[in-house]
């Protein structure tokens, strides 16, 4: 069973390298480019990994809300932050 990683990035081709490059290397890849959009999908499966961008479009801080708002959902998946 491959490992679930939840990739939330709003640059498309960003988000796109980053999805590739985890893919080639056996993990299960869940891409979002916002906040709404991984919570949904957070609340429907929990991933085993979240990477999640501070910065998400206009809202700047918009990874730190979206991490307490995973954090509300488990306080066990680990989170990594991308600049």
């Amino acid at each position: 069973m491959s490992r679930r990683i939840a990739l939330v990035e709003d640059d498309s081709a960003l988000r796109a390298n980053y999805s590739d490059a985890l893919k080639r290397h056996g993990y299960e890849v869940s891409a979002h480019a916002g906040r709404e959009e991984a919570l949904a999908a957070f609340r429907a499966r929990l991933p085993d990994l979240a990477i999640i961008d501070i910065g998400l479009g206009a809202d700047h801080d918009g990874g730190f809300a979206l991490c307490r708002e995973l954090r509300a959902l488990s306080a066990t998946v680990p989170i990594i932050f991308l600049p």
